[in-house]
């Protein structure tokens, strides 16, 4: 077992080949969004209420419904990078539609329902909803030339630390793959197990691409309970069934340049195909507190979520020779690909809580302006499985990470029926900076505007969202540190658009 996103925003390619810690992260985290009235305000809801994006942040919030509504919205996301690697530089895009909510919501009117000074419960809520908390699309090319060292040198790594004969590795393992197509040769001055690169002690000089292209998303599927007690307090709790679908595919292709009378490796390719499916479930409590009719606090916990997941994957390496190239034992090294079976884990994850901390100046005449303040430890994630306890893993959970504060903040501006909105979000890094140099850029800046058409009947929004941070990828890893790292820059858009209906 062994180490994005929004991935993210710090992945190593090499850690995506296995369970680890970067996937307890990758599913700890969540962003903003649900309806394109939410994303036009940075998602800045907790304290606002009557939003189905409430129910995924502070479930007090749908108490504020009045009536029973309808919602369903449309995502058009746009995924951009910029990634440098080895001093080349390339762009790619990637496109995807999407539905990030569906929403039922049912008003019970209570017995001080149509009393304008109520002295007991007005209204409850029930709500149905669907919020796609986190979006996988992406893609991601990186090229250039490599004269310190080659993927292969990664692969004699694996086997040394192993330091098992080639009959006893893990048939599913790199190294056993890297053996078979003799990427690795063994180490004939060696009297144990050892194993030396193809290349030999010749110098390195290759032409390295590769392609990583991801897709799936986290949904939250959500069922909330809220009461409305004389417009003055709100309380509510959602049960959240949350489902992970993550897919990738990734190619790694290494191209010597090197020129005259060495015989050895042309070029290696290295492909694999990766999936993650799972269920998991947690709570959220919440309260909403309205000082006076200008003025609303609110505060919410959300529990773990723990997560039962499967992995799938498998491996290809494609293995092409100079013609005339030999091995330690001077046979001809022959070309070769080989795959390994598709390999089925099951494991669990668990997420860290949340605390939301929520406060919002309101005007039904003029406006709103509000603010959330999301508190998470990601150092409380963890990994486990019934064949393996993850003790290595969950160390560098708690080493690696650290606590971040979220911050959402949003207006909205009313002329008739007309709605005009703004908002920010700030998603730090969950890195300790001590492993990872210059953290400020892999912070996850979120700018949103939205506009919006209120009648009694019906409501209809459009919200774009503009987001960028930076991702570090490295194709392999070696002990010395010096494998080449990928700098990717990120820019995502997203156009939403969000009919609402009202069904009483």
């Amino acid at each position: 077992m062994k180490p994005l996103i929004f991935v993210i925003a710090y992945l190593l390619i090499n850690s995506l080949f296995s369970q680890s810690e970067v996937d307890a992260i990758r599913y700890s985290q969540e962003n903003i969004g649900s309806t394109a009235r939410s994303f036009a305000v940075g998602g800045a809801f907790g304290a606002v209420g009557a939003d189905p994006s409430c129910a995924s942040i502070n479930p007090a919030g749908m108490a504020k419904y009045r009536s029973s509504k309808l919602f369903i919205s449309t995502s058009f996301f746009n995924t951009k990078n910029k990634t440098a690697f080895l001093g080349n530089t390339l762009t790619d895009n990637k496109f995807n539609f999407n539905i990030p909510n569906l929403g039922l919501i049912i008003n019970i009117p209570g017995e001080d329902y149509n009393l304008k000074n109520p002295k007991g419960f007005v209204n409850f809520i029930i709500g149905f909803n669907v919020n796609r908390k986190i979006n996988f699309h992406n893609r991601t090319l990186f090229e250039g030339v490599n004269q310190r060292n080659s993927i292969t040198q990664d692969w004699v790594e694996r086997a040394n630390r192993e330091g098992l004969a080639p009959n006893y590795m893990l048939s599913s393992s790199i190294e056993h793959l890297a053996w078979i197509t003799s990427a690795i040769d063994p180490d004939t001055f060696s009297s144990v197990p050892k194993y030396v690169s193809a290349y030999g002690n010749t110098p390195i000089n290759v032409n390295q691409i590769g392609t990583v292209q991801s897709k799936g998303a986290l949904n939250d599927y959500n069922l909330s309970i809220a009461a409305n007690y004389r417009h003055l307090i709100q309380g509510g709790i959602a049960l959240g069934f949350k489902s992970v679908r993550y897919l990738e595919s990734y190619s790694f292709i290494e191209r010597d340049l090197k020129t005259g009378s060495i015989k050895d490796i042309k070029s290696m390719t290295l492909d694999k195909d990766f999936s993650t499916k799972g269920r998991g479930m947690n709570a959220k409590i919440g309260i909403l507190v309205s000082l006076s009719e200008y003025f609303r606090f609110g505060i919410a916990y959300h529990s773990p979520t723990v997560y039962n997941l499967v992995d799938s994957y498998a491996y290809t390496i494609n293995a092409i020779y100079d013609y005339g190239a030999r091995d330690v034992y001077n046979n001809d090294r022959l070309n070769k690909i080989a795959t390994t079976n598709p390999t089925i884990y099951r494991y669990k994850i668990t997420t860290p809580s949340r605390q939301v901390f929520s406060a919002a100046m309101l005007n039904k005449n003029i406006g709103f302006v509000s603010i959330d303040l999301e508190f998470v430890n990601y150092a409380g994630a963890s990994l486990w499985a019934k064949d393996y306890k993850f003790i290595n893993e969950n160390a560098d959970i708690k080493k690696r990470y650290n606590n971040v504060l979220n911050l959402r903040m949003g207006a909205e501006l009313i002329k008739d029926n007309y709605r005009f909105r703004a908002g920010y979000a700030r998603y730090p890094s969950a890195h300790n900076s001590a492993f990872v140099t210059d953290i400020k850029s892999l912070v996850n800046n979120i700018y949103t505007i939205g506009f919006g058409i209120k009648t009694e009947s019906y409501s209809f929004d459009i919200a774009y969202v503009n987001s960028g941070f930076t991702t570090n990828y490295s194709p392999y890893e070696l002990t010395n540190k010096q494998q080449p790292i990928a700098s990717n820059i990120v820019r995502t858009s997203n156009l939403i658009l969000t009919v609402g209906f009202n069904i009483d």
